[in-house]
């Protein structure tokens, strides 16, 4: 099966999101007349949704990974051996680039790595028990939450979002501090499932959901699906808001375990996960229509569609090393001077015109790197360390 522009560029919105949110968020502190900007980006330009469009594509390239290998089954023990090497990835890029301190903050790394072999279980069971799975999960979450102390791991409360709460108040919150983790091994382990920055529950609903829409799409189905799913991105999106707009005009809520409750990224409310998932699918079916479902093998792809390209077969490249140039550098001057700038570096619009720049800049650095092929990317890494896995497991 041929590759898909579709997810490419899907895959590279949502790291042009990541790097414009994250600079601005890690290196400004958005008060004052930063607050319109800060919102922006962290909330509007891709922040919110980039981490949901990345993920769902887990599930969707899964199935395409196993329509193009072949035998789904014969490839089970790479699949979770390509989960588990990039679990472990994940935590080492917690330890060593954001420091030891939030290795236990389950980043979307770890995420990836635990679904990434939790989705071969999927393989097996039909498409509607996992719609069913994935509305289930939806509903049992806030539920769940309501025992435990989930706001003690942020910063002890949740703040409404400056600049859109004077048009719109408590339609938005953030927590008041960045996850922190927990203090023993049952809040980690309760943190990987429930409380962390990215914890299964609710999350796997993405990967989940986007595994069934890369069934469709193994099936050739999905231009006959297009309609429905669109309605039903249509209908998640607006219930998602309706409800955060419900939550935001009633007396009391509890941002992370109520249903009727206003908007919420960490820790991921009701109705930001159902908006959230809406969006998702509409963006995805649309990207599918306009790009993959009549090819025209002849055209010459554009500038911007080679960017996509290049982006999306970095991607794990990108992700890491867009921390690293900020916290490597910050972590430095701390250990020198005692004093960390994270969060109060710089203004916000510096800071977002530094994620412009280094989103221009990948460009034709990642062009070189990819003629030389790729050698020492993260990807060649992950590669390299399968091969060597993969020859001792069957030696």
């Amino acid at each position: 099966m041929k590759r898909l522009d579709s997810v490419d560029v899907l895959r590279a919105l949502a790291l042009i999101g990541m790097v414009i949110c994250h600079y601005p968020i890690f290196l400004s502190s958005g008060e004052g007349a930063d607050a319109m900007l800060y919102f922006l980006s962290n909330h509007l330009l891709g922040g919110d949704f980039a981490a949901s469009w990345f993920v769902f594509l887990v599930g969707v390239s899964q199935v395409l990974s196993a329509k193009k290998r072949g035998a789904a089954n014969a490839s089970d023990s790479r699949v979770v051996l390509r989960g588990a090497v990039i679990f472990i990835f994940g935590l080492l890029f917690l330890l060593i680039i954001v420091g030891y301190e939030e290795l236990w903050d389950w980043d979307i790394l770890t995420f990836i790595g635990a679904m990434t072999i939790l989705l071969l279980y999927c393989r097996r069971a039909p498409s509607w028990g996992l719609l069913a799975l994935c509305a289930a999960v939806l509903f049992v979450t806030p539920w769940l939450r309501s025992f435990t102390d989930i706001a003690s791991f942020y910063g002890g409360k949740f703040v409404s979002v400056g600049w859109i709460s004077d048009f719109i108040p408590n339609f938005i919150f953030d927590p008041a501090k960045d996850y922190l983790g927990g203090q023993t091994v049952l809040d980690n382990t309760v943190g990987f499932f429930l409380t962390g920055q990215f914890p299964l529950l609710p999350w796997l609903v993405y990967p989940v959901v986007g595994f069934t829409v890369g069934r469709r799409l193994a099936q050739d189905r999905m231009a006959a699906d297009t309609p429905y799913l669109l309605l039903i991105g249509l209908l998640l999106s607006f219930m998602g808001l309706f409800t955060a707009y419900a939550g935001s005009i009633r007396p009391s809520f509890s941002v992370a375990n109520d249903y009727i409750t206003p908007l919420s990224f960490y820790p991921l409310s009701f109705s930001m996960a159902m908006f959230l998932l809406g969006v998702v699918l509409i963006v995805f079916t649309v990207l599918w229509n306009v790009l993959d479902s009549k090819p025209d093998t002849n055209a010459k792809p554009g500038l911007a569609l080679n960017y996509c390209r290049q982006i999306s077969k970095y991607s794990l490249t990108i992700y890491v090393s867009h921390f690293a140039l900020f916290y490597i550098p910050l972590r430095i001057v701390h250990l020198a001077t005692g004093k960390y700038y994270l969060h109060e570096l710089t203004s916000t619009s510096l800071a977002l015109a530094s994620s412009i720049l280094l989103l221009i800049v990948y460009y034709p650095v990642l062009k070189r790197w990819d003629k030389a092929g790729g050698r020492y990317s993260f990807e060649w890494l992950l590669s390299k360390t399968l091969s060597a896995c993969s020859r001792k497991t069957t030696s």
